[in-house]
C-alpha cells in the first residue's frame, strides 16, 4: 500500500507542470491603470493602451507560473494630451531613451505577486496583491477563461519619474492596477 501511494504521489507531482496552461492575453478585456493625487485632493487616472504579456497559470489551483509584461510607453493616456506629452519627455517616463517599461514576475505567495518591474532602465523589486478568478468556460469558443486582478503601490521617484516635480503638485505613490483576461 505504502509502494502504491509513493507511486501515485510520485505521478501526481510529475504531471502537476503538465496540467498548468500558457493563456493568450485578451487586452480587449484587459487594462493597465494607474493613479496619482494632484494638488493633494484629486486624482488623475491614466492607462496605457499598449501593452503585451505572458501568462502560464493552473486553473486547478490558480497558482501562477509565470506573468510577463510590457508597456509602451507612447501609449500613455490620461485624457489630457498636453499632460500625456509633458509624461513622455525627458523629466518624467523619457520615452526617447526608455519605450518600455517591463515586469516579471519572480514568484506568487497565496494573493501575493513577487516581481522585478522596470521604468527608466530602473528594476525594483515589487509586491501586489493578485486575485486569481477562473477557470470558467467562454460559451463562444469553448476555451477556459481566466482573469487576474493585480493592485499595488510603487514611489514614481524610485524609477526616476519626475524626480523634480514636487509630491505636492504630483504625489510620489502611484496606485496600479492591472486587469487580465485571457483564454487558453
Amino acid at each position: 500500500m505504502k509502494k502504491f501511494l509513493s507511486i501515485a504521489l510520485i505521478s501526481a507531482l510529475s504531471l502537476s507542470p503538465m496540467i498548468a496552461k500558457n493563456f493568450t492575453i485578451d487586452k480587449s478585456h484587459s487594462s493597465v491603470n494607474f493613479e496619482v493625487k494632484h494638488m493633494l485632493i484629486s486624482k488623475v487616472n491614466g492607462v496605457f493602451n499598449n501593452f503585451d504579456g505572458i501568462l502560464d497559470i493552473d486553473p486547478s489551483t490558480k497558482k501562477i507560473n509565470k506573468l510577463q509584461g510590457e508597456i509602451s510607453i507612447s501609449s500613455v493616456d490620461t485624457k489630457n494630451s498636453k499632460r500625456d506629452t509633458h509624461l513622455k519627455a525627458n523629466d518624467f517616463f523619457d520615452l526617447q531613451k526608455f519605450p518600455k517599461g517591463t515586469f516579471k514576475m519572480t514568484k506568487q505567495e497565496g494573493d501575493k505577486l513577487y516581481g522585478d518591474l522596470t521604468i527608466r532602465g530602473i528594476t525594483k523589486p515589487v509586491v501586489w496583491e493578485v486575485k486569481v478568478s477562473g477557470p470558467v468556460t467562454n460559451p463562444m469558443t469553448k476555451k477556459q477563461l481566466m482573469a487576474l486582478d493585480i493592485e499595488g503601490k510603487i514611489n514614481r521617484k524610485d524609477f526616476q519619474v519626475g524626480v523634480d516635480t514636487p509630491n505636492t503638485i504630483v504625489s510620489d505613490e502611484v496606485k496600479v492596477n492591472i486587469q487580465i483576461e485571457a483564454s487558453e
